[in-house]
């Protein structure tokens, strides 16, 4: 799979680059409390990192307009792609590290009476770590992978407060909603991803699943 970087003219159908936001501060508090795993780890919400900072101000006003936000992180080990999901308002990603984006749109997915999603579609972009990344309601992903044999990524994920959170009210599953996952997410994995249609995922990702081979 070829690789770009989010500095490349094709990385803007999928997104932007917030280069004059300094991140420094956010991504040294972060350092300093983030846990360890040997999965991928995925909190929506982390009260130390939402407490108030000029960062998490400049994002709320300048990228979210003044909207609530929720201030999370994606962590741990990956080097696969098995599914992507998508949201109905744009993801900010704060790279802790230096990470792989593995991206795919959402024109490409295919509705009907099945819903399918070719995994051949998902292009790859290389984001180095101080990165301030604005994905694109269009633009399907998921966590992002970790570049060096034995390494680890970390992110930090800022999106409309309440996403990924439990649902309460009931969803009739027709259509588009047979995607819905949580809160303002929909997801659709490969047909080969057990566990996670066994969660109730929808299976309607195809082709070979993205595997990177770090350096």
């Amino acid at each position: 799979m070829k690789m770009e970087s989010v500095e490349s003219p094709s990385f803007s159908r999928y997104g932007r680059i917030w280069s004059h936001l300094d991140a420094s501060e956010a991504i040294a508090k972060a350092k300093a409390i983030l846990p360890e795993t040997d999965r991928v780890a995925y909190q929506a919400s982390v009260s130390e990192l939402e407490e108030p900072s000029a960062f998490n101000d400049a994002v709320q006003s300048q990228i979210y307009g003044g909207m609530p936000v929720e201030v999370g992180w994606c962590y741990g080990h990956n080097l696969q792609l098995r599914g992507v999901e998508y949201h109905k308002g744009i993801e900010v990603l704060v790279c802790i590290t230096d990470l792989v984006l593995l991206l795919g749109h959402r024109d490409d997915i295919v509705f009907g009476d099945e819903i399918r999603y070719d995994m051949a579609n998902v292009v790859a972009f290389y984001a180095p770590a101080g990165s301030v990344v604005e994905l694109f309601p269009s633009s399907l992903h998921m966590a992002p992978v970790h570049t060096t044999k034995g390494g680890s990524f970390a992110n930090l994920v800022i999106l409309p407060k309440g996403t990924n959170t439990p649902m309460e009210m009931p969803i009739e599953k027709l259509g588009e909603a047979r995607l819905f996952s949580r809160t303002n997410s929909w997801v659709i994995v490969h047909v080969d991803a057990t566990p996670m249609i066994e969660r109730g995922l929808y299976p309607g990702a195809i082709g070979e699943p993205v595997v990177v081979n770090p350096i």
